[in-house]
């Protein structure tokens, strides 16, 4: 019994130690640094072995890992103190079950060391006197180069931060491309479209072994679901601008949603809303269809509503997004699976929008509009109603005092914009405008 208390009051000692002093990030072991090249990079290394970054909370304790099953750590830069979060973009079973398809293709058993089996894979000779291309990145059934162009790699490679200074593609290089399209495209598509140039995204240090390091974007967007109605449709007000950003910007890309749900956003401190989980989104290049010109690359697509059996879900057709030049597909996804009625996720019933006061359906017309833009009852439906929407959330974000059952706030002035207060005449007008 003696010998169990010490060995019990060791261990916990041990671990109280390793929790105060020491830091994981700097132990190559744990970043799986000796992978490379079948891992995301070297370039957050530096900042991570000099001992730059430092796990906080329950991060910093190992034996937690066995629930920790995303791999998602936090931790805080000690000079600019900005919060980050270190990913592995992967399950463990996932990364090893990459690693033994490797090993496979290169006639190798499983287990085999993939650092320097990988160069001996069939995949990677492919590459290895040739330039890498678009399909070669296409190995996920969705990701970012489910659509993939020759413009939108050039973009890519353009912003990867793993490239060498004088810019030459090594053979390296295209390996360790292959291996992260492979396992999670979320890395590339954050630096290809970087928070710096306005996207929603959080801001990308680098990568070093088979980590990420992004900027902590904030709380998750669940924790919004029962804030006052004013703090969700704000929230709702920028999720939209983010959808129309997405689908139509200067650069001739868009960006679509394949799976959206609560988790997959953040609310920082100041209120900003951003998408942090990026590893199913596909990125379709405008210019590349217009000078394809697929059968029916030039009307407008759209997508066609599925109840799911009154369960979140988003169906869709890849075939049909990589070919045509504009879809309504980002305002379905936004509205069938958070803001309307029918978005439906365990114990969150209702949509964001859920509850909704009496002045916002009275005056705004919100929930017909918010059921247009899921469910359309005419052709175009969302495209006519996706302005209208944005204006109402404007609006309505800007409300002085509102009355909030939910919340028992009192009415005392409610500024609406007269221009708008006709809204339900555009709900009517939709069949006359689509004639």
């Amino acid at each position: 019994m003696l010998f169990i208390s010490l060995l019990c009051s060791f261990i916990l000692y041990y671990c109280i130690y390793r929790v105060i002093f020491s830091n994981d990030l700097q132990n190559e072991s744990f970043l799986e640094t000796d992978k490379c090249p079948a891992c995301f990079g070297s370039s957050a290394c530096g900042m991570l072995l000099d001992n730059h970054i430092k796990l906080t909370g329950w991060s910093k304790v190992r034996f937690l890992d066995v629930v920790n099953v995303k791999n998602v750590h936090f931790g805080k830069h000690i000079y600019s103190e900005e919060d980050v979060v270190l990913k592995k973009l992967a399950l463990n079973n996932e990364l090893v079950k990459v690693d033994n398809a490797l090993c496979k293709d290169a006639n190798r058993p499983e287990g085999c060391d993939i650092a320097r089996v990988i160069y001996k894979t069939n995949t990677a000779h492919a590459l290895k006197d040739k330039p890498i291309l678009p399909k070669h990145l296409n190995s996920l059934e969705i990701g970012m180069f489910t659509c993939g162009s020759y413009r939108l790699l050039d973009k890519l490679w353009s912003k990867y931060q793993e490239k060498q200074p004088n810019n030459v593609i090594l053979y390296r290089d295209k390996v360790q491309l292959m291996y992260i399209s492979m396992v999670n495209t979320e890395s590339l598509l954050m630096q290809t479209f970087p928070a710096s140039d306005g996207w929603p995204f959080p801001k990308y240090y680098g990568a070093c072994g088979r980590f990420v390091v992004l900027e902590n974007a904030g709380k998750p967007l669940t924790e919004y679901y029962n804030a006052p109605f004013s703090t969700r449709v704000d929230l709702a007000y920028q999720l939209m601008k983010m959808a129309i950003l997405m689908s139509e910007n200067k650069e001739d890309f868009i960006l679509y949603w394949t799976d959206i749900q609560y988790e997959n956003f953040a609310v920082d401190v100041a209120g900003k809303v951003k998408i942090i989980d990026a590893e199913n989104i596909i990125v379709v290049d405008k210019m590349a269809i217009e000078a394809k010109q697929p059968l029916g690359w030039s009307e407008p697509y759209e997508s066609k509503f599925d109840d799911c059996e009154g369960r979140n879900c988003l169906t869709f057709s890849t075939d049909n997004l990589c070919r045509h030049m504009s879809s309504d597909h980002n305002y379905y996804a936004l509205c069938r699976n958070l803001l309307s009625k029918y978005g439906t996720e365990p114990g969150m019933s209702g949509g964001l929008l859920h509850d909704m006061p009496k002045y916002a359906e009275d005056d705004w017309d919100l929930l017909n509009l918010l059921n247009e833009c899921a469910y359309p009852s005419k052709p175009n439906g969302r495209f006519i109603v996706k302005e209208t929407l944005l204006s109402a959330f404007d609006n309505l974000r800007n409300v002085d005092k509102v009355k909030d059952v939910k919340f028992g706030e009192t009415q005392n002035d409610v500024k609406i914009n007269s221009k708008h207060n006709s809204v339900k005449k555009i709900i009517n007008s939709i069949a006359d405008e689509t004639k």
